[in-house]
């Protein structure tokens, strides 16, 4: 893969604002052959190419648009738990209450699992019942989990989220495309979210029955391109949305290990469909590594 040098500070301004990215002094620079990102006709509702670390942005559309959260909202949950520094092993039933719709785990109410399994759940298989067991268990319960989750994503500097739910089910649950790029760099730094955020396949027994539970991610860039590296991803949709997705990534190396310092994290949201959104991200991805040469003394986080 060609990386081009480039260097520029400011902002790019491409076919009438369609394309807009800005660069700072440092992590990356351009180069006057740089070639822009032209999304494809309806690609996207808006999106944003960020560098953690730096928060340096490649590229943009309508980055602070408020767009229905769906989904991404579990990992503004999960963070919220984490500082929350619950007990994992603790084991606890799941509740009617907890059954809102959409992806579920298929268990029955009353099953007893542990902290940890439902986290999984949540977040690698984005299920609905977990995240809201999660936020009803918790030691505040879910009043206050859900003030939390706002003022983490408030500390965060995502000032145009907001929250009413853990599911992500509710349609007034709002963010933007730059607020889940600054939530998901904080959200893949915590060693547990990152290990559910980044596992294709995991196991956990059912604590009253014994049963082996498996659940899958969402997410098949996972498991399907072997071009890169995923250090976390979430998936989101609900009919008012669209289709979201946010992952950070690396190209991967000969020696099937990401490269750190080309690290992405990219936010699609809006996309008509769900595979669209899977490309969408991985296009940009392509064009980032491709038209930007990234120094490898960046700061890490």
């Amino acid at each position: 893969m060609k990386f081009r040098l480039l260097f520029s500070i400011g902002c790019l301004l491409v076919s009438g604002g369609f394309f807009y990215a800005s660069f700072a002094s440092a992590g990356v620079v351009s180069s006057t052959d740089a070639v822009p990102f032209v999304p494809v006709t309806n690609e996207f509702a808006s999106a944003m190419v960020m560098i953690p670390g730096t928060h340096q942005v490649l590229y943009s559309f309508k980055p602070d648009h408020a767009r229905v959260a769906a989904s991404l909202t579990k990992l503004v949950g999960a963070l919220t738990l984490v500082k929350l520094n619950p007990a994992w092993e603790r084991v606890v039933a799941l509740s009617r209450a907890d059954e809102v719709g959409g992806g579920r785990l298929r268990v029955s109410v009353g099953t007893r699992i542990k902290l940890i399994d439902l986290l999984y759940s949540s977040i690698t298989a984005s299920a609905n019942n977990a995240a809201m067991a999660l936020a009803r268990t918790s030691k505040v319960g879910t009043r206050s989990f859900l003030l939390k989750m706002n003022q983490v994503a408030k500390d965060l500097g995502a000032n145009h989220s907001h929250f009413l739910d853990a599911s992500g089910m509710s349609v007034r649950n709002m963010t933007t495309a730059r607020d889940m790029a600054l939530i998901a760099e904080q959200a893949f730094r915590d060693p547990i979210i990152h290990a559910a955020a980044s596992t294709a396949e995991y196991q956990f027994p059912i604590q009253n029955t014994k049963q082996l539970k498996i659940i899958k991610t969402t997410n098949p860039l996972l498991v399907n391109d072997a071009e890169i590296w995923v250090r976390g991803g979430k998936t989101g949709y609900l009919e008012e949305s669209k289709y979201n997705f946010l992952v950070e990534l690396q190209p991967m190396q000969a020696d099937g290990t990401g490269d750190h310092n080309k690290d992405l994290i990219i936010v699609v949201m809006g996309a008509p469909t769900k595979q669209g959104s899977f490309d969408a991200a991985k296009r940009l991805a392509d064009w980032a590594w491709n038209n930007h040469e990234f120094h490898s003394t960046l700061a890490r986080p």
